[in-house]
């Protein structure tokens, strides 16, 4: 299946995480996914101001493997499978001058932090969605011991790493991991506080004892270790525990990031086109001056302005049969190739191609999915622009098991549109309206002025095939919402 969740990753920057899951038992899985980007046409988007290059320049696309599910009540158990392989990485010992221990070690730690992170976002979210009051504290509080015990489990596993040879050493490892899972769960724990006081009623305070006190001794214990906090006021507006957090992030999700090789996908394509193309305009040339030749011979006026407009015309020629090959191959065949290698085997592929497409050959279910119906644009006959972006996935079931002990759902890909090149030519973000209320009182406040890109995705995998639709609000001054407009 391909599971696809959008966000606005920042100002100008749209999000898509696609989540590539094969099914069990087969020996390879594809998966394809279509997309198509209908434009305003007052943007000016177009094949001359926006083309392939510029898209793949303001588009990043990464690889890395779905996080392994675990509830946060299961991480809580010390008989839990990451806990025990952490557990069992901290006690190895390697002779002195070996790495394998470290390695090990570095590689359970990343793999339990993520697993961590998983699990509190997914227990946040759960929570954040009660609309009840008393059924939200009481999750809550069951978040706070489960959380509590996950974090103490782990520390609790600090001394045992300091007891081997090489543990003083290993250490630093091992705290980047707590640091990480500290900076998680303070995170989320505020995320908490919030909605509390979303639902807290106007007349009563927004407190959780349960939640106060576990943030309480995570300023304690982080202050004790020496870790990095969020400081009000702060001298430098906490831009180093930013940047920490950041690296910290990478640090731990390194171990997820699949490695990739990517080149062009039709390079000999091209050459062999390219190569027919100068032939061609060859003869014609050749045929020309052999004409002239052989009417006026050699030598004369004529045969040289038939020679020098022969191979103008040559030029020509060759020219466009390139651009007419270019513009078909890159319709039919994707633009870019991805391989995916991890210990030494290749896991599987990703193609990529770009194309501009026009209206009247968008298919139906497409233009169905898209739903443009407003008498507004379409009675006036003005066309969007519309991109699509074409992605092809093969994995290998087999290889995908292989790269972690732990049960692995998939592959993710992290697709991330910058589109600052659509924001250029638009208006103010605000506009000035005069408001009529009614009465004598008149004034004017500022209108947003926003436009809207459309995205319809197709996802196919095996016989399935389904469309979404995503609308996308923005203005001048960044992206302001994202939009399930699915049926």
């Amino acid at each position: 299946m391909i599971d696809i969740k959008p966000k606005i990753h920042d100002n100008n920057t749209l999000e898509f995480k696609v989540g590539y899951i094969p099914e069990d038992g087969v020996t390879y899985n594809d998966f394809y996914m279509n997309t198509w980007i209908f434009i305003p046409e007052v943007l000016d988007v177009n094949r001359h101001t926006y083309p392939k290059d510029i898209f793949y320049r303001d588009t990043i696309s990464y690889l890395r493997l779905i996080t392994p599910s675990y509830q946060l009540e299961e991480l809580a158990h010390e008989e839990c499978l990451p806990h025990q392989r952490l557990k069992q990485a901290c006690t190895e010992t390697t002779p002195e001058g070996q790495q394998d221990a470290t390695t090990d070690l570095e590689r359970e730690i990343k793999m339990f932090a993520s697993i961590v992170k998983s699990s509190v976002r997914d227990a946040c979210h759960q929570l954040e969605n009660n609309d009840d009051l008393t059924l939200f504290s009481k999750g809550s509080d069951e978040f706070v011991a489960q959380a509590t015990l996950v974090l103490n489990n782990y520390r609790e596993l600090r001394p045992l790493l300091e007891a081997t040879p090489t543990g003083a050493a290993r250490v630093v490892f091992f705290n980047y991991g707590d640091e990480f899972m500290s900076n998680v769960v303070e995170q989320h724990l505020a995320r908490l506080l919030n909605r509390l006081a979303q639902l807290t009623p106007q007349s009563e305070t927004a407190s959780h004892p349960a939640i106060d006190r576990l943030l309480r001794q995570e300023h304690d214990y982080r202050l004790k270790m020496g870790y990095i906090n969020v400081e009000n006021p702060s001298e430098d507006t906490n831009r180093q525990f930013v940047y920490h957090a950041g690296q910290l992030k990478k640090y731990i999700e390194s171990n997820l990031y699949l490695p990739t090789h990517k080149r062009r996908n039709t390079v000999f394509l091209e050459q062999v086109a390219f190569s027919f193309a100068a032939g061609v305009s060859m003869v014609f040339a050749t045929v020309v001056s052999f004409a002239f030749q052989q009417t006026y011979g050699n030598f004369t006026l004529p045969f040289f302005i038939a020679l020098v407009i022969s191979y103008m015309f040559k030029d020509r020629i060759k020219d466009l049969i390139r651009n007419y090959f270019a513009n078909r191959l890159g319709s039919r065949f994707y633009d870019y190739l991805i391989t995916i290698r991890a210990n030494n085997g290749k896991v599987g592929l990703v193609k990529e191609g770009f194309d501009y497409v026009k209206p009247s050959d968008v298919s139906r279910h497409v233009k169905e999915t898209r739903a443009r119906i407003s008498p507004l644009v379409t009675n006036r006959g003005v066309d969007e622009r519309v991109i699509q972006y074409r992605k092809y996935v093969h994995l290998k079931r087999k290889q995908v098991n292989r790269l972690s002990p732990y049960p692995l759902p998939g592959i993710n890909n992290i697709i991330r549109y910058n589109l600052s090149a659509f924001m250029r030519k638009m208006d103010n973000p605000q506009v000035p309206l005069f408001v009529n209320d009614g009465t004598d009182e008149h004034r004017t406040v500022m209108g947003d002025k926003v436009y809207y890109l459309n995205f319809v995705i197709q996802c196919k995998y095996e016989d399935n095939s389904e469309y979404r639709r995503y609308r996308v609000c923005l203005c001048r001054d960044g992206i302001k919402g994202i939009y399930d407009m699915t049926k």
